[in-house]
């Protein structure tokens, strides 16, 4: 038995601020300090308009080379001078603005986006129908925000923030995978978005994300169009980094099984096998969510149509036995008991083992 799937191995995000809480968060910097308020009602941050600009900052992580900020707002003007947006800010006298105007707003809520690498920025904006590229500058700087053009005047609307995204890349990484292998990122109904395949000489793949996050699926096949191994829908964000293997770790007779050759699970009596098994978690400081263990083929071998899994209750199986087994989360450190049953489903003579995979995915 070999054991292998997609677990996350890193997290691209940074924050992700819907404005949720009963206050703004400590990593803002509101300039004027007074010019904007919480709307817990609609779980909104709503910046007025000043006698000089009104900025919403957070500084900008200094070991980050690559950053994505995506900011989401109901904000549509409707005069002119009426302008907000994105702002790259290094000190009074050097910042960079992206600004949404009457010019350019033809939705009901505006979506704009900062890619930086090193000390170039590069802006989009989502106008109903993806993302379009708009302008590119270089500035070193220290803040990164939103920003609220010109005192107040007749017709002009306040800037009304839904939310603020900050990850480390566009892009999420998926790796020790073997050449030809193929990566795909599927909506939450499994239908393929992007793809890439794994090059001569290289170990892995970058996707780039539309949307930060995106709700959806991974899923991985072999240079043979084999399905390896898949992660249900959750949110991904850029940045994020995924491996063909585990962390998680499956014990059996008080030893971790094998990663890299056969575990022997011992002799059939009565055409069948019943083992227990812990799944643990090695990490001290990392809960492994939406745990899924399965059973899947290997090469060839049929040796996966007789195996199933099921819960444990107090040293015995649950008899809930099927081919997969779905645990909420394993605690940092954490044992959770689980059986396998291997059963002969029909006649079959040979000198060879019955080799099957178990397949854990989590986030």
């Amino acid at each position: 038995m070999i054991k292998l799937g997609i677990y996350k191995k890193t997290s691209g995000l940074l924050f992700d601020d819907g404005f949720e809480y009963e206050s703004l968060h400590a990593r803002y910097t509101l300039s004027p300090h007074h010019a904007g308020d919480l709307d817990h009602s609609l779980k909104q941050f709503v910046m007025n308009h000043t006698e000089e600009d009104n900025m919403l900052l957070f500084d900008i992580p200094e070991s980050e080379h690559s950053l994505l900020f995506e900011v989401t707002a109901d904000y549509v003007p409707t005069e002119h001078k009426d302008e907000g947006g994105i702002v790259v800010w290094k000190d009074g006298e050097s910042r960079i603005e992206f600004l949404e105007s009457i010019d350019t707003a033809v939705r009901e809520y505006s979506k704009w986006r900062a890619l930086r690498t090193g000390n170039r920025w590069t802006f989009y904006a989502d106008r109903g129908s993806g993302w379009e590229l708009f302008d590119t500058d270089t500035l070193a700087a220290n803040k990164l925000g939103v920003v609220l053009k010109s005192k107040d005047s007749s017709g002009f609307v306040p800037l009304k923030l839904d939310r603020l995204v900050l990850c480390k890349s566009d892009k999420i990484t998926v790796g020790n995978l073997s050449e030809g292998c193929t990566v795909y990122l599927c909506d939450e109904f499994g239908n393929s978005i992007a793809s890439s395949t794994v090059e001569r000489t290289w170990t892995g793949v970058d996707i780039q994300i539309p949307t930060a996050p995106y709700y959806g699926m991974i899923k991985v096949y072999d240079s043979n169009g084999t399905l390896l191994s898949s992660l249900s829908a959750f949110d991904i964000y850029g940045g994020d980094t995924f491996l063909f293997g585990t962390e998680l770790q499956v014990h059996w007779q008080g030893k971790e099984l094998n990663v890299t050759q056969d575990t022997y699970l011992g002799t059939m009596y009565d055409n069948m096998t019943v083992v227990q098994m812990e799944l643990v978690n090695p990490s001290a400081n990392k809960t492994a969510k939406n745990v899924k263990l399965g059973i899947l083929q290997y090469l060839d071998k049929f040796g996966y149509e007789w195996v199933d899994l099921c819960h444990d209750d107090e040293d015995q199986p649950a008899m809930d036995f099927s081919p997969t087994l779905e645990l909420p989360e394993v605690s940092p450190l954490g044992r959770i008991k689980f059986w396998m049953k291997v059963e002969r489903k029909n006649e079959h003579f040979d000198i060879k083992p019955l080799n099957f995979i178990l397949d854990i995915n989590h986030v």
